[in-house]
């Protein structure tokens, strides 16, 4: 029984050492408006030309956010829709939490699809990673065509403006 009790016990810890889950990055509010104020200079490179990007398929749109070195750590589908999807910046809902009581705004990209995708394979994916952005959900909506793309907050760090660019 012993023998049972420590070979179960050395299974688990073998197993929450190995395993490789995503962990949000918090960002310091000291450091949020530098931060918002460069991912804001990337993101200008891209937004005069996102018509570019509209009959394409969302891979090519992620390879240009690479390329103007912007990061997406999370994103969220829908809710309402399953043609729909909002990419992110800030993974970690403990900042968003203070940057919001901060009145600072989280800039977003909200991308529209021509064709509806499987929300219940989208919510599985989601409820598996906790919304971080991962290879798992990049490969489920990189092949899907683009039809609109907003960027939203991203006219100044404490614009609340509902319009997006």
């Amino acid at each position: 029984m012993k023998t049972n009790i420590l070979f179960t016990f050395f299974i688990t810890i073998i197993i929450f050492t190995q395993c490789k889950s995503q962990t949000s990055q918090p960002i310091n509010i000291a450091d949020y408006p530098n931060f918002y104020n460069q991912t804001i200079s990337n993101l200008n490179n891209l937004m005069p030309n996102k018509t570019n990007y509209y009959n394409q398929p969302l891979s090519v749109f992620l390879q240009a956010l690479a390329q103007n070195n912007i990061v997406i750590k999370a994103y969220d589908p829908g809710p309402f829709d399953n043609n729909f999807l909002s990419l992110m910046f800030i993974n970690d809902a403990e900042s968003s939490s203070i940057i919001y009581q901060n009145g600072y705004v989280q800039p977003h990209i909200a991308i529209t699809y021509q064709q509806t995708f499987d929300y219940q394979q989208a919510s599985s994916i989601l409820n598996q990673y906790h919304w971080f952005w991962n290879p798992t959900a990049e490969n489920f909506y990189k092949n899907l065509i683009i039809k609109k793309i907003e960027f939203w907050y991203v006219r100044g760090l404490t614009n609340k403006a509902q319009a997006p660019k």
